[in-house]
């Protein structure tokens, strides 16, 4: 498709220039509303994001260099560097004609946010940054021959071949996952997708690895297992029929491949994960997960409050085991008369040991063994990210629930042990000696002498309460250093177990390849 065939029959009509100054380490958020804009990098360099919904582009610009922003595209601007960078922005229309619209941009532009650049572009952008909005005519139109000058530029850019950036290949790479998360039940050429990346294989398989922590195969054949799990411990289906189900059309190499890596063939994982469990906390649901079983009853907080209540709907579930938390030695006999009871006291015990037992327990030690060795991997994955990326810096951990802060402090084992014993983010001197600490005020937070903060915030809060508390935490200048923000989400309540855990280190890693 000719790039001509979108912009014919429409003039160009120049409206408007802003210069940003974005200080070291902070960001700017532009919508560009009904008009297009070109962005010019007039010192150091940034990232940039453009976002449509769900469909984002982003690149990197350096001082010299142009960038397009498509009408309707909320735009990020990053300044990764110490010193402060300086952007001018120049926005314009289209008049007359159809304009082009932001599906058609993105199939100019292609899979990325390309820069390109111009002879003198340095004086042109200097007569749009000196226009007062007189628009005398001889000066008029200058600005609107620089603005389709610098439209051509950008247009024969397209047409030339262009290597792929390492923000695009990332993009691509989770493009290329969530595919597999969605249609890990049909035939996948791994090489294909590789090449379709636009960066060589080897170098996809790289990025791929660096993502997730495991090959594009090994990853498709994780996903894959981990589905069969489900089926084969939630329905009466045969085992053909899961193999079919899960994109392995023979069943024998689907059962050898399945004991391969659970330890036990699927057979025998059937006649253990299909007991019936009745799950007396939310907190096990995650251990279940994991584990593939899906129990029969599960009851949510509070229901010890009024214990007798629910005793009759543990009885009607038909359970063959009962997991529960800590209970009174009255509600411990009346569920030991219904089926067996497992008790879990966790206080002072990490997740990956109460996986173990539980696993144990159901008869399926080796899966649990599977799951937490692919967990390391990730883990060790992320670290490596985190060391790049964050260096020594000390970050506070921060939970956000409704208007209150809470500090997660070094002495609980509830997410200070991911993020600071598993993930080896350096800690602040403020939280080794304390558990939790809560406040409603950002100010207190800032007055624990930290700079950076990750804060886990619930999936439900807009993009937009997340971006105005990142401002209110950057303006709080107390030491004259910059102040960087690490958002993760979870879906409340935050528990404490592998699900969640697994779920985070995906989200920090994206976070930090992005």
């Amino acid at each position: 498709m000719e790039a001509s065939r979108h912009v014919e029959g429409n003039a160009l009509r120049y409206t408007d220039t802003t210069e940003y100054k974005i200080d070291g380490r902070q960001s700017v958020h532009i919508e560009a509303d009904k008009h297009a804009l070109f962005g010019y990098v007039r010192k150091e360099s940034v990232k940039i994001t453009l976002k449509d919904g769900q469909t984002r582009r982003t690149g990197n610009a350096s001082a010299g260099e142009l960038f397009f922003v498509p009408a309707g595209c909320l735009c990020s601007i990053q300044n990764r560097e110490e010193h402060a960078s300086r952007i001018a922005l120049i926005r314009f229309r289209w008049e007359g004609g159809t304009a082009p619209d932001r599906a058609s941009s993105y199939k100019l532009y292609g899979f990325g946010m390309y820069t390109f650049k111009i002879p003198n572009i340095r004086s042109w952008v200097q007569d749009f940054l000196d226009d007062d909005g007189k628009r005398e005519p001889a000066f008029y139109f200058l600005l609107h021959a620089h603005l389709y000058g610098m439209v051509h530029a950008f247009l024969v850019s397209l047409s030339k071949p262009k290597s792929v950036d390492e923000d695009s290949l990332t993009m691509y790479v989770e493009q290329m996952k969530q595919t597999m998360l969605a249609r890990y039940h049909t035939a996948m050429d791994i090489e294909e997708l590789a090449r379709l990346s636009g960066a060589s294989v080897s170098r996809f398989y790289q990025a791929f690895r660096s993502h997730t922590g495991l090959s594009p195969h090994k990853f498709i054949t994780t996903v894959r297992l981990n589905e069969s799990l489900r089926l084969l411990a939630g329905a009466p289906a045969s085992i053909m029929e899961v193999a079919h189900a899960v994109g392995y059309p023979d069943e024998l190499y689907f059962s050898r491949l399945f004991k391969k890596h659970m330890g036990i063939s699927p057979s025998e994982y059937v006649t253990y994960a299909q007991i019936r469990i009745a799950n007396l906390t939310p907190v096990f649901q995650g251990d279940l997960a994991v584990l593939g079983i899906v129990p029969v009853l599960s009851l949510k907080r509070g229901w010890m409050d009024e214990p007798e209540a629910y005793i009759k709907q543990i009885e009607q579930s038909r359970p063959e085991l009962i997991l529960t938390p800590p209970v009174t030695e009255e509600v411990y006999g009346a569920l030991a008369e219904i089926a067996p009871v497992y008790m879990f006291k966790w206080k002072g015990r990490d997740w990956k040991e109460r996986l173990t037992i539980i696993s144990e327990r159901i008869g399926i030690p080796t899966v649990a063994d599977r799951w937490l060795a692919y967990y390391e991997i990730k883990a060790e994955n992320a670290r490596y990210h985190i060391r790049k990326q964050l260096k020594d810096e000390p970050y506070l951990l921060v939970g956000l629930f409704g208007t209150l802060f809470r500090v997660f402090g070094r002495q609980v084992k509830k997410m200070s042990d991911l993020f600071y014993d598993e993930l080896q983010i350096t800690s602040p001197d403020a939280v080794r000696e304390i558990g939790f600490l809560d406040t409603f005020l950002l100010k207190e937070l800032a007055e624990l002498d930290c700079n950076h903060v990750i804060f886990l915030v619930p999936s439900s809060m807009p993009d937009e309460e997340c971006r105005k508390l990142e401002e209110d935490w950057q303006s709080m200048d107390l030491n004259g250093c910059p102040r960087l923000v690490l958002f993760i989400r979870f879906d409340e309540p935050l528990l404490y177990n592998p699900s969640i855990h697994e779920n985070m280190i995906d989200q920090i890693v994206k976070l930090l390849m992005h």
